[in-house]
């Protein structure tokens, strides 16, 4: 059966300089380190879906800085928002990779989402980001689609993350699941892993390229898990085989002290 082949890095949180530093690691040296691991993994050809917060600072330096590394590790990449990004600044220093909110991979499409909203970490999907997902669900009509967006649109059990999911998710929910060719949902955001369903829909999230959230915590908290990433198998049938993987012998390790950021 052919298969088309993706990986998914979410929550970047590039600073404006190399040397930027997030609760004890290095963003830029802890997304080296998933891409190197990409490449021992034998998936170093696949597309990338970069799910938001590719900047933790919302600065050009940070998108220009990504860009260059993209360009130097020859990926292949489509990108969507997260609350701490800018879109202009994306569309603007990410000159490579220009925004594409409809893609096809294989017999696949993609469908990229803006959960975000400025000034708040909660997702919302706006009234018009609604129309314009009916309209690009029928231009992959007959396509198995994944859909994606950064934030979860489900609580997780992390009482104090939970507060910040998608705030109107039904609106979406009923337009994705009259649209059989939806098979599944990707989100980023949580900084940890789940692999369920939202309602009758399969829903995965994602561990960060850089810290992990430490599951079912009432309030901010880090975990010792080291950066991670998620791939998927996408037959062409519809059917999904996906998994996450940590990087290993990572040698910065995240401050669990932190109280927030």
């Amino acid at each position: 059966m052919a298969m088309s082949k993706l990986i998914q890095i979410t929550d970047l949180h590039l600073g404006e300089t190399p040397q930027s530093v997030l609760a004890g690691i290095r963003p830029l040296d802890s997304l080296k380190a998933v891409l190197n691991a990409i490449n021992d993994f034998g998936r170093g050809d696949d597309l990338l879906l970069l799910s938001g917060d590719l900047s933790g600072t919302s600065s050009a330096e940070s998108y220009t800085m990504l860009n260059q590394l993209l360009q130097d590790y020859g990926k292949q990449a489509v990108w969507l928002p997260g609350n701490h990004d800018n879109v202009e600044l994306m569309k603007k220093h990410l000159v490579s990779y220009p925004p594409c909110p409809v893609s096809e991979l294989g017999n696949w499409g993609i469908l990229t989402l803006d959960s975000s909203q400025a000034g708040t970490p909660v997702g919302h999907i706006r009234d018009e980001e609604l129309r314009l997902v009916d309209d690009r669900l029928n231009q992959l009509a007959g396509k198995p689609i994944l859909v994606t967006m950064h934030h979860c649109p489900i609580a997780l059990g992390c009482q104090w993350l939970d507060k910040q999911r998608v705030n109107n998710p039904d609106g979406l929910y009923d337009l994705l699941a009259s649209h059989d060719d939806v098979k599944l949902v990707v989100t980023g955001h949580v900084h940890q892993q789940f692999d369920g369903l939202w309602r009758n829909l399969p829903l995965y999230t994602t561990p960060s390229s850089c810290i992990q959230f430490k599951q079912h915590s009432s309030d901010f908290a880090i975990s010792d898990q080291s950066p991670g990433y998620r791939w998927f198998d996408l037959g062409d049938n519809g059917v999904v085989k996906t998994g996450v993987e940590f990087v290993a012998n990572f040698d910065q390790y995240p401050d669990t002290d932190n109280a927030g950021y």
